[in-house]
């Protein structure tokens, strides 16, 4: 039977040879792309013409060889059949492991990587050359990488870096990376590997450690401790280029001008800010921290970047916070590099700023955020359709867009959207949202049609969805929450905006509320922090929604320090009042929220149920 597989496979070439060397008028030129073709057919007949006369070990380097020039001219198909008939079990482990990377080779080219791993899982006795072992490790990376696994490729990234002259560090990036990729409960079964070897070891306790810490500080303590432990590991002498960042310390910043107007409309916003900012600095200062220069500078005079940037350049500012108007801000991410970084607190109307360009970054309490993790919290809890009810305003359009962007980049559905205004009945809008006045008319139209018969009818909300996007002020929601209940949606999950939270308990006036799980910052839902109480201490407002901007305030100057720090690491976060806070490569900090759910009127912590 082998022998008829050969022949078969011989003759098949030679008749392809034979194909290719037609009688023609012309003559190509010797080193043209076809004549090369047909002198590698012509050598592998050779080839596979003494194979048949071979010895078994000698007849496997041929077709071994043939099968290469065979995929040097495209023919991975018949390369890989011709792969495929050599019995390797009385080959020795050299050529046996040299045809299990020609068998990889072509399976990776034909994108399947758990084949690939399969030929590379050959059982070896005796060590393979450097040249080989590393070829070796290369295709199962690439395999890995293949199939996505990051776990997989870690611990190949790994392997490979042992084998190159430089050590780890052409790898130590990409290393990280992949660890960077996996859960905590993936690195913490890592670092229990009774296998793993010191620099295995070294690296899974070094992301653990990271993994473990909740912020950027904490973050910063653990990489300390773990380089104490591993004073020779590779990745503590030459770090990954993010770690680099941690491990560099805070920004040194001496100089900090706050740009907030001083009249027009958004003084009394700027006010509550520049509060919750000068609250931080002095409790810094009461803690025996550093604290650089702080200047005020009124951006109803300093109006424009070009007069900004020639301020900074004179007062020799390190850092600026603010400014907070929009448009300035969009004026700013427009205006080049800047000569120091700047903190806005407003988001400029495009996406096109990165803070490596020009130094800008934007922070914010952008209702958008709170929008986009509702559409994914809807999402992770199995909802795919979904109703949302907004207001009939500017930030409930924004908020209303929001949502819908990103439910439908999950995949999900948005079936039906609403708003309501101020002289909107709330009962005329629900029932337009739940179809139960399109449910009333088709009785009507019935009873009309059939006016000698008694008909008896069951008022019904549309079945098509099966949760509920709110943004409303809580008077509003108050009135929306029985509404949608009277309509037959008491049995659809609400999901809302922190809009529907006045920022204090009344069980009394928010009992309507119970059962709507809304996202909210710390600031309203944790236990009051140091700045929080000092603030409460001066002002009565802080539990209304104007409290946020102390809030605003507080993470605007404890941020400060690590804007760089956060950039250069995706996975790195402050907790903070607005939320858990972290940066992303176009400069915005990002917020994530808490969520609550009313219970007998009052906000109580709710920790969804993990799929």
């Amino acid at each position: 039977m082998m022998i008829n597989r050969r022949l078969s496979l011989a003759a098949v070439l030679a008749l392809t040879l034979a194909g290719c060397s037609a009688p023609t008028t012309v003559t190509p030129p010797a080193d043209t792309a076809q004549q090369r073709e047909m002198d590698r057919m012509q050598r592998v007949e050779q080839l596979l013409n003494e194979a048949e006369r071979a010895a078994p070990i000698q007849a496997a380097r041929l077709k071994a060889e043939a099968a290469t020039l065979l995929s040097e001219i495209g023919r991975d198909f018949d390369a890989q059949r011709l792969l495929d008939q050599i019995d390797t079990r009385l080959l020795p482990p050299s050529l046996n492991w040299q045809i299990a990377l020609l068998r990889a080779e072509r399976a990776l080219q034909a994108q399947q990587p758990d084949q690939a791993l399969k030929y590379l899982a050959l059982p070896t006795t005796a060590p393979l050359p450097a040249d080989s072992e590393t070829r070796l490790s290369e295709l199962r990376l690439q395999a890995y990488s293949q199939k996505q696994d990051p776990l997989g490729e870690t611990l190949e990234l790994i392997r490979l870096s042992r084998l190159q002259p430089d050590g780890e560090i052409p790898f130590r990036d990409r290393i990280w990376s992949s660890l960077s990729q996996l859960s905590s409960e993936q690195v913490s079964q890592l670092t229990e590997r009774s296998s793993n070897n010191y620099y295995e070891q070294g690296w899974f306790e070094l992301a653990y450690a990271l993994h473990q810490a909740r912020d950027l500080s904490q973050q910063s303590s653990a990489l300390n401790r773990w380089r104490t432990l591993w004073e020779s590991h590779p990745a503590n002498q030459q770090p990954p280029s993010a770690l680099q960042a941690l491990q560099a310390g805070s920004t040194n910043i001496q100089h900090i001008a706050l740009l907030l107007p001083q009249s027009g409309p958004l003084a009394k916003p700027a006010r509550a800010i520049r509060e919750g900012v000068m609250t931080a600095y002095y409790q810094a200062q009461d803690n025996g921290e550093p604290v650089p220069r702080l200047s005020m500078l009124d951006a109803s005079q300093i109006s424009s970047p070009i007069q900004l940037i020639e301020v900074i350049q004179q007062q020799q500012i390190d850092l600026v916070i603010g400014p907070l108007d929009k448009d300035y801000v969009q004026q700013l991410s427009l205006a080049g590099q800047l000569p120091a970084p700047v903190l806005a607190l407003n988001y400029a109307t495009d996406d096109t700023n990165t803070a490596q360009t020009n130094q800008l970054y934007q922070f914010g309490l952008a209702a958008e955020d709170e929008a986009r993790q509702a559409a994914e919290r809807a999402w992770q809890d199995g909802h795919r359709k979904i109703a949302v009810l907004t207001a009939n305003s500017g930030w409930g359009q924004r908020v209303a867009a929001a949502f819908d962007e990103r439910f439908r980049a999950l995949g999900g559905i948005v079936t039906t959207h609403d708003q309501f205004g101020d002289d909107d009945s709330f009962n005329t809008t629900v029932s337009r949202l739940m179809a139960t006045d399109m449910s009333k008319k088709r009785a009507d139209r019935i009873r009309q049609l059939v006016r000698d018969h008694k008909v008896h009818f069951e008022e019904r909300r549309r079945q098509d969805l099966d949760a509920v996007f709110l943004s409303a002020l809580p008077g509003d929601a108050r009135q929306i929450k029985p509404t949608l209940s009277f309509h037959y949606a008491n049995d659809l999950p609400i999901y809302a905006t922190s809009h529907v939270y006045a920022g204090f308990n009344n069980p009394m006036t928010d009992q309507d509320l119970s059962g709507i799980r809304f996202v909210d910052i710390p600031w309203n839902l944790a236990s009051p922090s140091a700045g929080k109480r000092a603030l409460q201490q001066l002002r009565q407002d802080t539990d209304t929604r104007f409290g946020r901007l102390y809030a605003l305030g507080l993470d605007a100057y404890q941020l400060h320090p690590y804007l760089q720090q956060l950039a250069a690491l995706p996975q790195a976060a402050l907790q903070g009042e607005t939320g858990r806070l972290s940066v992303d490569n176009q400069g915005r900090v990002a917020r994530q929220l808490d969520w609550a759910i009313f219970r007998n009127g009052l906000p109580q912590s709710w920790q969804p149920e993990q799929r």
